[in-house]
């Protein structure tokens, strides 16, 4: 089965709740058709995740009947070399899940309404039953926000960490891990109340404080367990839109984008392979293939001994040539990106801010100082994602940036016909200010007003694929107006 397909992000994420006991108390395991509902796919992959589950000794199948539950992947999770190999990996995770989740949290439950998360579990719940009412809560708030892309990077997440957060609190607590929880779930259904009564402040403020307590314990367990991790440690990957992306179709059009604006003059060469490959954040044999498109197209001309040279600006007949460039599916993905980056900046640039290098600080200075048109804000969008993508310490966080800014070429079909010197409402004041922002060296302040552009950019994108008629577009979100969120 492949690493990368949708059974087997389903079926890490089912053994997940396995190990985690959330079946423990007699609840019954959900079915092919309401597998395929959760994960928002097709009957296929649900019915092999669920077949892969019984060939593992996990689940037993009945025909007409329930399906049972009869082992856990791992009998000790803490001992098994699978969590050796994750250990310094789910230790940046962590600090990663610490920095986001607030965020995207509040967004998610701004949305909800009381009905949509029900009471606590009783004083006396088992521990399992409190953790099962906090992933149940966090999931529905994941899906008020109408995004498979959050999702995506959740149910990946929770099947890289299996049980091991819950694990780690139960054995340093010495079992008193249940208050924890209680105490998380009843300060969820406060945050809630802070929402409906549009105190979002404090409502963000109750999610990052319960953030930090959730994760201090295996944050401290994990940097030791990682000292004596295995040899070859395991790194964290989201995929999101497992097998359905060809990153080399999105990125020769957004290089077509480049041309048409001057990016890549025609009679200039492409950038190298190699460069390319660190712009875009993908492997030389992606870039290879992209180049391969470019020629096929008529754009580019590669010439051995000498490079790729730029011999047609191309425009929007390029689309008839590459089919399914302009699929619902593709837009959609990109909005969802454009909308994960709105909710998760804020707190991101603020904490790599320290970190970045006077050359990545002068880049971001140009890039916000590059006109006030709509090129200008794309520049500097495009050098936000760089620059937290390439100097951000939390690995995790690199590899999501990563991935979002992979996410948001599917919307450079959009642009094949702009010129980049279309005018974009407040640009031109907000570049100003975070202008003084970087000169000042005020981390703070250049996150919060760069989140009012990412939250800019989701509102004109969104507006744009309505216009398109573009399937699933109204469900997600818009980021909330949290002014005065910390």
């Amino acid at each position: 089965m492949s690493i990368n397909s949708q059974e087997q992000t389903i079926y890490r994420s089912l053994a997940g709740q396995i190990q985690l006991g959330f079946f423990d108390d007699g609840e019954r395991f959900p079915s092919v058709q309401e597998i395929a509902r959760r994960f928002r796919v097709s009957y296929c992959p649900a019915q092999r995740a669920l077949k892969a589950l019984e060939r593992a000794g996990l689940v037993q199948l009945c025909r007409g009947r329930e399906t049972l539950v009869i082992a856990k992947p791992y009998h000790n999770y803490l001992d098994s070399p699978v969590f050796r190999a994750r250990a310094l990996a789910l230790a940046d995770l962590c600090r990663s899940l610490e920095l986001l989740s607030p965020a995207i949290t509040v967004e998610g439950i701004c949305r909800m309404e009381s009905g949509q998360l029900p009471a606590p579990p009783e004083a006396d719940a088992e521990c399992a039953q409190r953790a099962k009412y906090l992933y149940r809560g966090f999931e529905r708030a994941l899906r008020a926000l109408g995004s498979r892309t959050v999702l995506s990077l959740y149910y990946d997440v929770g099947a890289f960490a299996g049980s091991a957060l819950l694990d780690i609190l139960s054995e340093q607590t010495g079992g008193e891990s249940g208050v924890l929880l209680r105490e998380l779930s009843e300060g969820t259904l406060r945050s809630l109340q802070d929402c409906e009564g549009g105190n979002f402040s404090a409502a963000f403020r109750r999610q990052r404080d319960a953030a930090q307590r959730f994760f201090a314990l295996p944050e401290q367990f994990l940097d030791g367990a990682a000292a004596s991790a295995a040899e070859a440690p395991a790194a964290f990957q989201w995929e999101p839109n497992k097998g359905r992306t060809r990153y080399c179709d999105v990125i020769a059009i957004d290089l077509v984008c480049g041309i048409n604006q001057g990016k890549y003059p025609v009679g200039t060469l492409l950038p190298s392979v190699g460069a390319l490959a660190d712009i875009y954040h993908v492997s030389t044999i992606t870039i290879r293939r992209t180049v391969g498109v470019l020629n096929q197209l008529g754009v580019t001309a590669t010439i051995n001994g000498v490079g790729t040279r730029v011999i047609f600006a191309g425009d929007a007949t390029l689309l008839q040539k590459r089919r399914g460039l302009m699929l619902d599916e593709n837009l959609l993905d990109f909005l969802e990106a454009v909308q994960l980056f709105a909710l998760t900046c804020a707190p991101v640039l603020e904490y790599t801010f320290p970190h970045l290098s006077g050359e990545t600080l002068r880049g971001l200075t140009d890039a916000v100082s590059s006109g006030d048109r709509k090129a200008g804000m794309v520049n500097a969008i495009s050098a936000c994602l760089q620059a937290v993508t390439r100097e951000c310490p939390l690995a995790a966080v690199r590899e999501i940036y990563g991935k979002i800014t992979l996410q948001l070429l599917k919307g450079s079909v959009l642009r094949l016909n702009e010129t980049g010197e279309e005018r974009v409402d407040c640009w031109s004041a907000l570049s100003s200010q975070l202008r003084e922002s970087l000169t000042q060296r005020d981390g703070a302040c250049f996150a919060q007003l760069f989140r009012r552009v990412a939250a800019d950019n989701f509102r004109t994108s969104k507006q744009t694929l309505l216009e398109l008629k573009v399937a699933g577009a109204e469900a997600v979100a818009a980021p909330a107006e949290l002014s005065g969120m910390e």
